[in-house]
């Protein structure tokens, strides 16, 4: 029993040290670096109805994460659904999410 809790310590270590080193890597090679402004994340749908808000939804948790683009624009190729709709919903939630329909 004593040796298994000498193991699990040892596992713990190993695996707290990891997640140290891996942070500091992260912020020497990542934080630093400078992102544009223009960088924008555009998506082109077409009768996604029953999925746009979780693939949006997740294209915005990706954004919160510091991906590094402001802007995310959906273009609407012509959806004969309630793509469109969907889309105006959530830019009145996400003032980020600019929306285009072409014809």
């Amino acid at each position: 029993m004593e040796n298994f809790i000498y193991i699990m310590i040892i596992t713990f270590s190993i695996i707290g040290w990891y997640i140290c080193v891996k942070e500091i890597i992260y912020q020497i090679l990542y934080k630093n670096i400078d992102i544009d402004e223009d960088i924008k994340c555009q998506l082109v749908v077409k009768n996604k109805e029953e999925n746009i808000e979780v693939i949006l939804r997740k294209v915005l948790y990706l954004q919160s994460k510091e991906i590094g683009f402001k802007t995310i624009e959906i273009i609407d190729e012509g959806s004969n659904d309630e793509t469109y709709k969907i889309l105006e919903k959530l830019h009145e939630e996400h003032p980020n999410i600019k929306i285009r329909k072409m014809l």
